[in-house]
């Protein structure tokens, strides 16, 4: 999945925010295309816009095991 302007335009009047100009450029920069061989999902992109909009840069989702202990470094999800 890859992201256009339009998507970015209903994406803020579904969830009711507003991005930058320079916000909406990053994104459509990054998820523009496919990172070929792979693809984005839909979930990888929210994620990704999620971790930039609250930490200013891109970061890998913290994923937790049963007692929320973080993944060990290396290991895949």
């Amino acid at each position: 999945m890859t992201i256009t302007k339009k998507y970015l335009r209903d994406w803020e009047k579904s969830a009711r925010i507003r991005f930058t100009e320079e916000q909406k450029r990053i994104f459509l920069e990054r998820f523009g295309e496919e990172p070929r061989p792979h693809e984005w999902s839909e979930q990888d992109i929210w994620v990704q816009i999620r971790n930039f909009l609250y930490c200013g840069r891109w970061e890998k989702p913290s994923i937790l095991l049963g007692g929320g202990v973080p993944l060990p470094d290396g290991v895949e999800f």
